[in-house]
């Protein structure tokens, strides 16, 4: 019985030690990407580190972003880039002397072109792995308007256009500092524009006897970015148009000046 037993245990054993022969195989260890970063930013290190065994060779490293090969590198060779990469990477010595570790693509800058998934894999003539991250590089709007015109005779229409910002942003529009749901078009539009992008948000509100605070709160999906655009709105300024006028662009110069006016007199 013993020996039936001893038996079977040494069976047992060998199929462990057996089916776990690449225990201590090539490896990624952590992926180091910012997550988010605002155009234009940098420099910034896209990092892949791992570990090569010292009886594998045959190492190739590759980079990938979203689905397009973008880097390569067969030690002891340089490096090769292309794609939204090409023109932008450099190759710390630092790189090259640790060809079984890491590998590190230094950026001069971060490009819009560059959000997406980016894929770091590793391959030996015995094992490969790989890793993904996201970065997200946005773009702030260059400029943000809100717009009243009459929507009927008891209402107006608010609207809110942004443009150039990317990722496409949220909007949301705030009278008097409460936000408004009753949107009369509740599907955010992009529009493409001589290469940029504009969105427009509206509300259709009462009309008011008193001066209202406007508000449009613009919000980058993913990221902290965040900003309003304000002005005050005074009924007057529209008592002197009528009905059929398309739409009104007051800027905030124009509310303060008529706001010191009205006060001198």
């Amino acid at each position: 019985m013993s020996s039936i037993t001893h038996t079977a245990f040494l069976l047992v054993s060998t199929v462990i030690i057996y089916s776990c022969p690449n225990t201590h195989a090539s490896k990624i260890y952590t992926l180091d990407i910012p997550f988010v970063l605002r155009n234009g930013t940098g420099p910034i290190d896209l990092s892949c580190n791992y570990n090569v065994r010292e009886d594998e060779n045959g190492l190739v490293v590759k980079w990938y972003h979203n689905t397009d090969q973008i880097y390569q590198w067969i030690p002891p060779m340089p490096p090769q880039d292309t794609g939204v990469i090409d023109g932008f990477a450099e190759y710390p010595e630092r790189n090259l002397r640790y060809s079984n570790s890491r590998s590190i693509i230094h950026l001069k800058m971060a490009t819009m072109e560059m959000s997406g998934e980016y894929t770091c894999t590793i391959s030996t003539f015995q094992q490969e792995d790989s890793k993904r991250m996201k970065m997200i590089v946005y773009v702030p709007e260059t400029d943000a308007t809100i717009y009243v015109s009459s929507f009927n005779d008891s209402h107006l229409n608010v609207i809110c256009m942004v443009n150039g910002a990317q990722p496409r942003p949220i909007l949301k529009i705030y009278i008097e500092g409460f936000e408004m749901d009753n949107y009369y078009d509740k599907t955010v539009k992009t529009i493409g524009h001589r290469n940029t992008h504009s969105v427009k948000r509206s509300a259709i509100i009462m009309n008011a006897l008193e001066p209202l605070l406007l508000e449009c709160e613009i919000s980058i999906p993913h990221t902290d970015y965040k900003r309003r655009e304000r002005m005050v709105y005074y009924p007057t300024q529209m008592l002197s148009q009528t009905s059929s006028a398309p739409m009104y662009n007051i800027d905030a110069t124009s509310v303060i000046i008529f706001y010191i006016i009205s006060l001198s007199m």
